[in-house]
């Protein structure tokens, strides 16, 4: 067995066994919070064992959900390779959530955790965190915290789909807004009905708690975007620099592969926008597509050794572990984008090579070369579109101008 192989071995186990480490912890911290909601306020034993029961079960359905998530690549950011920062936040609110129940069911925070949970994983596994914290203040809340149990629900769901869905520029304004209307609502509609004399105190708690849930909302989203969202764009500008030290080494060492190299992240960049990929990434995988030439030719193992010597993303590692290694599929669209960038630069430079003044009919020999491709079987295990097929395609063939600088 070869070093390599060993070394990926141990890290498997190594990541396996913190991941144990991880769940028992958080059945243990997760229990103990029912142990503390049950001592604290005198739920009935059989409401107790209720609870307990419910929150098993959302533990596991909690764990399942972000480990699909994981697998199917459908973590935001960069959770995926921090599955720490997740289950460290849900025991903390969970442990948060022992206090929760002493205060009047309509100023509960919880809308806050959604967010928090979600956007630390993922959709299902963000709701489902926040629904476990909320079954353990509910249990112990009475009846009256039962009437607002669906409330932060709807909000919960609302602002986990909207804050989801935010675009790189990170505007959280209207997500904000929307998020806390149907707070508002749903706290209106439940406080009204249960009072039946009005008076301005029954509003105190409820606005407290839309204020509270804005300014933790504010401080999450702020947060999280200054850690982690522009973190990783300051970390994949310094990568995307085609004058940092790694590809400048490249540059001394092969000038051509440089060369096309440059020619490929072009493209990246103006299909992986068309298709609405993630630019920086693509482009970063463009970037060091030939990055093994470095190691003594171009290979996937010559790529994987310099692409961990550099600490390159791992997402961006994947992307050409599936370009480079002919034992993995080819299952992202942002590969398929790769290869088909490669793979015109190839093709338009090699009929170049044979003759400079060649006139080419690049829609002609983008369909030329799609076709081939399409019809090798390129795309059958691929996640790309019918729709991000054509507009790829049609990327190419709208590029007539740039191809005169590969002559």
């Amino acid at each position: 067995m070869s070093m390599n192989a060993e070394n990926q071995m141990e890290e498997t186990k190594s990541n396996k066994s913190r991941s144990i480490i991880l769940y028992i912890s958080l059945f243990i911290v997760c229990l103990g919070s029912c142990a503390g909601h049950y001592l604290l306020y005198g739920i009935p034993e059989t409401v107790a064992i209720r609870m307990t029961g419910l929150v098993v079960t959302g533990l596991l359905v909690t764990v399942f959900s972000f480990n699909a998530g994981s697998a199917y690549e459908s973590l935001f950011g960069n959770n995926a390779d921090n599955p720490g920062r997740f289950y460290i936040a849900f025991m903390a609110v969970s442990v948060l959530g022992i206090l929760q129940p002493a205060m009047p069911a309509s100023a509960w925070p919880m809308v806050s955790c959604f967010v928090l949970l979600t956007v630390l994983s993922n959709i299902p596994a963000g709701i489902t965190a926040s629904c476990v914290c909320l079954i353990m203040s509910a249990a112990s809340g009475g009846a009256a915290g039962l009437s607002y149990v669906f409330v932060y629900i709807f909000a919960g769901i609302t602002a986990a789909v909207l804050i989801s869905h935010i675009d790189e520029s990170f505007r959280t304004t209207l997500p904000i807004l929307i998020t806390l209307i149907i707070l508002f609502l749903g706290l209106a509609v439940v406080t009204f009905t249960t009072n039946s004399v009005f008076s301005v105190e029954m509003l105190i708690y409820p606005t407290v708690n839309i204020t509270i849930t804005l300014i933790l909302m504010l401080f999450i989203l702020k947060l999280y975007s200054a850690k982690v969202i522009f973190k990783q764009k300051d970390d994949y500008l310094e990568l995307n620099d085609p004058e940092c030290m790694l590809l400048t080494k490249l540059k001394n060492i092969s000038p051509a592969d440089y060369k096309k190299t440059v020619h490929v992240v072009y493209f990246c960049d103006r299909v992986s926008s068309a298709l609405g990929l993630n630019t920086d990434v693509v482009k970063c995988a463009g970037l060091y597509h030939r990055i093994g030439v470095i190691g003594g030719a171009y290979n996937w193992e010559n790529t994987r050794i310099v692409c961990e010597e550099s600490n390159i993303p791992q997402t961006v590692v994947d992307i050409l572990k599936e370009l480079e290694d002919p034992n993995t599929p080819m299952r992202r669209t942002e590969t398929a984008v790769l290869y088909m960038c490669e793979c015109m630069v190839s093709s338009v430079q090699y009929l170049f090579g044979k003759n400079k003044d060649i006139k080419l009919d690049y829609a002609e020999l983008t369909e030329a070369i799609f076709k081939q491709r399409f019809e090798a079987g390129l795309f059958k295990d691929n996640d790309i579109s019918i729709g991000q097929y054509e507009k790829m395609k049609k990327v190419f063939m709208e590029e007539k101008l740039y191809y005169d600088f590969l002559r």
